[in-house]
């Protein structure tokens, strides 16, 4: 008995010992994943981004002949959040491919932004990007940060840009963001008729949590922000929605 007992206790020590083996291995992994997913992003901007003085203004402007030459999957470039996001789009057939490969298709956990592979173009009707909640607040991670108090009331808090390949910039201002059970509704790209998108603008309008001063009707086009809110595996998401607008002077 007691030798039986004594087996059963190495066996749980063992399972013990790999599953901390194995738990460990894969968090430090990813925080190498993380690290060389925000050295290859930080060494893209110095790389691909310009301030050039356009009638006494500086004007952003980015390399998007040099982007596409490392990846022909570009699609755009995002900026927000005191440029806490600031990163290339990537768009290709699928929503899976980018989810665990860097801009530079490299494999990584941290993966990379990347548009819906349902949508066309940012003209259509709500362009949905997806990106991780990195812990680093790289990629998606600071989109935590419009859960705080005060956020939106820093003027430029409360809109994305978004500079498509023809280096056009595209300005869209915040009119809805929550936490919801991931689903598919708010990640829906085309609409059947005007009145199933006015149904979807009035649920996804009626879901924020905070209420702005924001109209949004079926003319306009609307850019959608998702990732996951929690920790790995959780089936919670944090949502953003903004509605494109003339850009800011």
């Amino acid at each position: 008995m007691k030798k039986r007992k004594f087996k059963v206790k190495n066996i749980l020590l063992v399972l013990f010992i790999v599953v901390f083996l194995f738990s460990t291995t894969k968090i430090v992994l990813f925080l190498f994943d993380s690290r060389n997913n925000k050295k290859e992003t930080k060494e893209l901007i110095k790389d691909v981004i310009n301030i050039e003085i356009e009638e006494e203004k500086e004007v952003f402007k980015i390399d998007f002949d040099k982007l596409l030459s490392i990846n022909n999957d570009t699609i755009g470039w995002v900026r927000f959040n005191q440029d806490k996001v600031n990163n290339p789009i990537v768009h290709t057939s699928d929503n899976s491919y980018y989810l665990k490969r860097s801009f530079e298709k490299k494999s990584n956990q941290a993966g990379a932004i990347f548009m819906d592979y349902r949508n066309t173009s940012f003209n259509d009707r709500n362009v949905v990007l997806f990106g991780h909640a990195m812990l680093d607040d790289t990629m998606f991670g600071s989109l935590q940060d419009l859960f705080k108090k005060d956020f939106f009331d820093t003027k430029e808090n409360n809109y994305i840009q978004i500079y498509n390949k023809d280096n056009e910039l595209l300005t869209y201002q915040i009119f809805s963001y929550y936490i919801i059970e991931k689903e598919e509704y708010y990640i829906t790209t085309s609409f059947n008729s005007d009145s199933d998108f006015n149904k979807f603008i009035d649920t996804i309008t009626r879901r924020s949590y905070k209420k702005f001063d924001v109209e949004v009707s079926t003319s306009d086009n609307i850019l959608t922000l998702s990732t996951c809110s929690g920790t790995g595996g959780t089936s919670k998401r944090k949502v953003v929605h903004a509605k494109r607008v003339e850009n800011l002077e």
